[in-house]
């Protein structure tokens, strides 16, 4: 042997040791270090596309509830594919239903009043396809909860790809309080905004000629996000000797990574208590959504639901139909201690180089610019005006404070 690795290691000397040693190795039996390397692409079922999915819930708080019907794509290729002209009813076990109507495709919802959304009371979805088949769950039983009893963050130092690195963000953390005749299966949900803005005005644009707007035009300036932590987040006290769970760690916000506590951020907590069965679901998903580590660490696999197809039983549905007990809180931060804010807002100004406006192609205009405060003119590019373009909205949430 040390004379095999002595030999492989002056490959590039003699073409004939090269040789005898490549003999040699293969007659041993040995893998050749630099033979190709072939990627692995592992087969996965693709008749996966053409199962249901069925997702939906319903809750003690009084208003729409909400039931998407879909088909699961290939893994190699995720999209959305929402199944539309479907007749979508909920059940309750009163003998009560309630038809529901399409409002987008694949989307379907039905107004419940709240004498209709009685904890202790069971509730199930029947969905017909277009093509006629019956898709339906099974009866799950709403059950009681306790209001949010606190939400809260710590500034904490977290590990980052470079083991010489860590980043500074607001931990997030909930506490549960389920002291008395409450479940004991949780789940929060996130919605989180924040307002921010882009760096100038419209004041002057060229498209073809020069502009100076007065008063300079602010109305892009400032904008609103709002979207959903895709987490999922779970907790049981089934196992504990109280019906209590103290810092259960949610979502983390960094002042890097985007415009979030540039101005105000808020975010909205919903808490839904849970029966066994629906926390197990989500639990689950929680587990191969959350602490996946990749294809090779550990396998993706179909969750086991609580539908099926009455009409097929052998087709698998996807997807889970529960009911919960929700309350919500909203809170609002702004100008957090402890976080630096060092995010790119996706502005660039340049310098206005020679022949600069006649090397300007029609399809670019306007070229928005500005003066600075010496007096110099800088060309900005549209995410300088525009604060729509980061994928907010110049709409004002509702609940927004002044």
């Amino acid at each position: 042997m040390t004379y095999l690795r002595s030999t492989y290691g002056n490959l590039t000397g003699n073409l004939g040791i090269m040789k005898r040693s490549l003999n040699i190795l293969v007659i041993l039996g040995m893998p050749l270090l630099f033979a190709c390397i072939k990627p692995y692409n592992p087969v996965i079922d693709s008749n996966a596309a053409s199962k249901y999915v069925v997702s939906g819930r319903v809750t003690n708080t009084e208003g729409w509830q909400e039931v998407q019907v879909s088909l699961s794509s290939p893994i190699e290729s995720p999209e959305y594919i929402p199944v539309g002209s479907c007749w979508v009813t909920i059940f309750d076990d009163k003998g009560n239903l309630f038809a529901m109507e399409e409002y987008a495709p694949g989307l379907y919802r039905v107004w419940m009043d709240q004498q209709d959304l009685v904890p202790g009371t069971s509730y199930k979805v029947k969905v017909t396809t277009p093509d006629g088949e019956e898709l339906e769950s099974g009866f799950d039983r709403m059950p009681t909860g306790p209001p949010i009893d606190s939400v809260y963050y710590h500034i904490e130092d977290i590990p980052t790809t470079n083991p010489d690195i860590s980043l500074t963000v607001m931990q997030f953390y909930v506490d549960l309080n389920a002291v008395g005749d409450y479940s004991q299966y949780y789940q929060w949900e996130i919605v989180e905004t924040w307002e921010y803005e882009v760096a100038h005005p419209v004041e002057y644009y060229y498209d073809g000629a020069f502009h100076e707007v007065k008063p300079p035009d602010y109305t892009n300036k400032v904008c609103w996000i709002t979207q959903s932590v895709k987490n999922v987040f779970t907790v049981s006290t089934k196992n504990l000797s109280q019906n209590i769970y103290n810092q259960y760690p949610l979502q983390t916000v960094d002042g890097t990574s985007s415009s979030r506590l540039g101005i105000m951020y808020s975010t909205l907590i919903r808490q839904f208590a849970l029966s066994e069965r629906a926390y197990n679901y989500w639990d689950e998903l929680r587990i191969n959504s959350n602490e996946q580590g990749g294809l090779y660490e550990k396998q993706p696999f179909a969750i086991k639901g609580n539908l099926v197809n009455v009409s097929n039983p052998e087709k698998e549905v996807l997807g889970y139909f529960y009911a919960a007990s929700e309350t919500t809180r909203r809170y609002f931060y702004h100008d957090v201690e402890g976080i630096v804010l060092d995010f790119h807002d996706q502005c660039y100004e340049e310098e206005l180089f020679p022949y600069f406006w006649q090397s300007v192609n029609p399809r670019e205009y306007p070229v928005y610019y500005y003066y600075n405060e010496t007096g110099r003119l800088k060309i900005l590019n549209r995410s300088c005006v525009d604060c729509r373009l980061q994928g907010g909205t110049t709409v004002k949430p509702d609940f927004w404070p002044e």
